[in-house]
């Protein structure tokens, strides 16, 4: 208490955490609760709307980069290509956040999702899995999806700063069925005994770290320190099969679903590195073939 009222450390950790952060924690779950009332696609519409009116506005940097790393990754894109592009991503950005409040919904929502590769989920029964996914479009409407096919899935995640924002994730993620597995290296035991017992792992292969690009590598030299390698690893262990799944927007509330076809590990030759490089030949074309949608577009690529 003489520190609160003298100053200091630990009055400014006391004021963040009761008031700061709980201004943006009541808006937050304010914002959820609201639009879970707002019809699905009027949730989108609007998150669409929002993303192209606030992001310019309160998110110039972010857009700066966003614009840059689309011109390094498309340098034969002429200027009015690489604007469609930002605005695209500005959409599906505002979408992505609205949508917590309808996630069920826009995946249950007749003809709303349609499904590639489905067939290809036989071989994933009575054997064990991990589905590697990416952060495109809406990846809750994906978790969804999954579970709603009969999977039993658990995923590993990082949690967002924000108590609020947390909460609202993890609501999604149980009511959907998803099993929620500890976060960072804590998730690793867990997740070996998921395979272990042929079950169905999660794992997102793009990665965003601090604000930086970590994964795919877009033409960076490959490195172990990504979700890649764990994937490898996990995958050597119990002898699990991979199966690249993702989702992506057509238009509006529309999308579609896709499953590749699941492989396993087979050279016992491979590095470890050789195996991060074969991951990064999946995931990385699926990114830039619809980088407007991806999630980590504005972070720093750095060589």
């Amino acid at each position: 208490m003489v520190d609160l009222l003298a100053g200091g450390e630990a009055r400014r950790r006391f004021l963040r955490y009761w008031v700061r952060d709980n201004r943006g924690n009541i808006f937050d779950l304010t914002f959820f609760f609201t639009f879970r009332l707002v019809p699905a696609t009027l949730c989108s519409h609007f998150g669409g709307w929002l993303g192209r009116v606030l992001v310019p506005r309160a998110y110039a940097v972010p857009l700066q980069r966003a614009r840059a790393n689309l011109e390094t990754l498309f340098p034969d894109h002429a200027p009015d290509a690489i604007a469609d592009m930002v605005d695209a991503y500005v959409d599906s950005q505002g979408r992505q956040m609205v949508e917590y409040s309808a996630v069920p919904r826009l995946a249950r929502r007749s003809g709303g999702v349609r499904r590639v590769g489905v067939d290809h989920l036989k071989t994933c029964l009575d054997v064990p899995v991990i589905f590697m996914g990416l952060h495109l479009s809406n990846w809750e409407v994906l978790m969804q999806c999954l579970t709603d096919l009969g999977l039993k899935v658990s995923l590993n995640y990082d949690p967002p700063r924000s108590r609020a924002r947390h909460w609202i994730v993890r609501h999604v993620r149980t009511r959907a069925g998803i099993a929620l597995l500890p976060p960072g290296r804590q998730a690793v035991r867990p997740a070996l005994r998921v395979l272990e017992e042929s079950g169905q792992l999660l794992v997102f292969c793009d990665e965003g770290f601090n604000g930086q690009i970590r994964a795919p590598f877009l033409g960076r030299p490959a490195n172990l320190q990504t979700n890649y390698a764990l994937v490898a690893r996990l995958a050597r262990r119990t002898g699990a099969r991979i199966c690249p799944v993702y989702l992506t927007r057509e238009a509006g509330v529309r999308f579609t679903l896709t499953i590749l076809e699941p492989f396993a590990l087979d050279d016992a030759a491979s590095s470890l590195l050789d195996d991060v490089e074969h991951l990064n030949g999946i995931v990385e074309p699926l990114v830039r073939m619809h980088a407007p949608q991806w999630y980590f577009v504005d972070n720093r690529l750095v060589s």
